[in-house]
This record gives structure tokens, C-alpha cells and sequence, in this order.
């Protein structure tokens, strides 16, 4: 069983969990040494030139974390946040903590991870990452592991989302949102789309499905209502719907409450699940069925329960 807010409300922490990102620069320039971007960066382009910057911000964030951490005598482990697609699905239980260092797709990306182990998230490059997810950064980061121990704040609990395709559960939990459509951008989307026992045959771009911590990204661009970080509901969007001129259709965007579920039926023979942006992806191929609601694992995250308030 998942535990609840109040099991948090003071935590011993022996053993903390890091995960990171690894910077445009590590990756294009020294690890794949990608001859265009070198040259970009030797050139001091305009397109590169914050490149550096984050770079040294986020290296030094997270030597910081890893500093904090040493002389308050806690074990930690570092997993940069490509080893976690390493490890298949797998849970990772054993930490009291993860910590994510670097911007909301990798507190996303840990989050997949995770079930019952609390994250935190710290942005480590503020002159670049905007961190909506991150509580924390280089400044404050043992002022927060004070307020954990002590239990001055808690986890929220957010929701995800559970895939269900032809009956088999995907191993992936959704927390910002899920996209279905063709596998090509610019190909059209066709499916039925059923809503509490309401089924429309639909041509679009997609349809858009998050939990509310997901309702101030792509959710809100496609018309998509802003929700608190920590409510217990969730919404789909149909993006760009294409109706023929005699088409009238209702389920364009909507509300479901915890319990409910949406059901999508691929009418595409190349069509594509996105979890959390481009990198989980599923094929959606004709007649795939897929269910799309609650999990009964939220995920437990030291967030502010207002942060989605700028937006509404």
C-alpha cells in the first residue's frame, strides 16, 4: 500500500537517491562530439551562447547537492536520468528520498521511477529552466532537507495516469500528460473516443489526457482547464478537432473524476502513444484499445500546492 502524506511528516534521511540530467554541452559536445554544435559553440552563435552557462550552473548544483548531502553524513547514489530507461520499469525503492537536479524533465523522468519514495525536485540551471516542479535549487537545498527532516513540509500527493492497452498494463505512469496521434505530426489522427459510455468516431491532431499537475503545459495551450497541482480529477483536449461540415461533437474536451476512465480506439495503422513528451513512446496501431485513468500509485513530491496558481 502507498503511504500516506502524514507517514512523511518527519523523515529520517539515511539514504537519498539523485537524479540528474546530463547538460546539452556533456551530451552534444563531449560525449556525441557533434561536429555542428562544436562549431556553433566555437563560433559563440546566438543559438548556443547560453549553452556554457547552464552548463556550469548545473554541474555546480549538483556538486552542491552532493556536498550538503556528504556533511549531513547521508548515503546517496547518483543515476543520471538516461540509466533510469536503463533499468526497464523496475521501482525504485530503496531510498528515502530522490532528489532530481536539473528541470521538470528530469523530476518528470525520475518520477517513472518512483512509487512510493518522495522526490524533490532542484533546478540547476535558473538562468534557463523555468523548474515549475522544482521546489528547490542551488540556494536553498539544505534549508529544504531541514524542513523534510523536521516535517515542516510534506509531500503532496499528485495523481498519474495508468495506461491500460488490450487488457496488459504499460509499465510507464503518467504525471504530465499523455499524447494519442499519429506517429507523424502531420499525419491525421482517427479513433473512437468513448466517455462514460459516450462514443464519437473523431478525426483531429490528437487528443491531449493529463492529471492537474500537467494542466499548465500543453493542456493549457490547447484551451484546457488550469487545475491545483494536488486536485483529484483529470482532463482530456481533442487538438485541432476536423469535423465535417454535417458533424456536430460533443466530446471535445472534458473533466473525469478519480474512478472514471477515457477509452481510445486506434483507427490508424501507425499511430503513437507520447508519455511525458518524446521519449516513452507505444505504438497505437488499428483497433489498439486504450483505457486512460487514475493511478492507485500518486506520486508522493515535495511541490508547492500553489505553484499552478500563476497560471489560472
Amino acid at each position: 500500500m502507498d503511504k500516506s502524506p502524514r507517514d512523511y511528516l518527519a523523515l529520517k534521511l539515511k539514504k537519498v537517491l539523485i537524479v540528474f540530467k546530463k547538460s546539452t554541452l556533456q551530451l552534444q559536445g563531449v560525449e556525441h562530439k557533434e561536429p555542428r554544435f562544436i562549431k556553433l559553440v566555437e563560433e559563440g552563435h546566438a543559438l548556443v551562447t547560453r549553452v556554457k552557462l547552464a552548463h556550469e550552473e548545473h554541474y555546480g548544483t549538483l556538486e552542491a547537492v552532493k556536498t550538503e548531502l556528504q556533511a549531513r553524513g547521508i548515503e546517496y547514489e547518483c543515476l543520471a536520468r538516461q540509466e533510469l530507461d536503463d533499468m526497464g520499469g523496475v521501482f525504485v525503492e530503496a531510498f528515502d528520498l530522490a532528489v532530481s537536479v536539473g528541470g521538470d524533465g528530469t523530476f518528470l523522468d525520475a518520477s517513472h521511477s518512483l512509487q512510493s519514495v518522495p522526490l524533490v525536485g532542484i533546478n540547476s540551471a535558473r538562468s534557463s529552466s523555468f523548474g515549475h516542479f522544482c521546489l528547490g535549487n542551488e540556494t536553498n537545498f539544505a534549508q529544504i532537507l531541514n524542513q523534510i527532516e523536521s516535517g515542516a513540509i510534506k509531500p503532496e500527493r499528485l495523481m498519474r495516469l495508468e495506461l491500460t492497452m488490450n487488457g496488459n498494463v504499460l509499465p510507464k505512469l503518467v504525471l504530465n500528460e499523455v499524447l494519442l496521434s499519429h506517429s507523424n505530426p502531420a499525419g491525421t489522427t482517427r479513433y473512437f473516443l468513448d466517455v462514460d459510455g459516450k462514443q464519437e468516431e473523431q478525426k483531429s491532431s490528437g487528443i491531449w489526457v493529463g492529471p492537474p499537475s500537467g494542466s499548465t503545459g500543453a493542456l493549457r495551450a490547447a484551451g484546457g482547464k488550469v487545475m491545483a497541482i494536488n486536485a483529484r480529477e483529470f482532463q482530456y483536449v481533442v487538438r485541432e478537432p476536423c469535423p465535417r461540415p454535417t458533424e456536430s461533437w460533443s466530446l471535445t474536451r472534458g473533466i473525469l473524476k478519480d474512478g472514471k476512465a477515457l477509452k481510445v480506439i486506434s483507427g490508424m495503422r501507425t499511430g503513437a502513444i507520447f508519455v511525458d513528451g518524446p521519449h516513452i513512446v507505444y505504438r497505437f496501431t488499428l483497433g489498439d484499445e486504450l483505457i486512460v485513468k487514475a493511478s492507485p500509485h500518486d506520486l508522493m513530491a515535495y511541490v508547492d500546492s500553489h505553484v499552478n496558481d500563476q497560471f489560472a
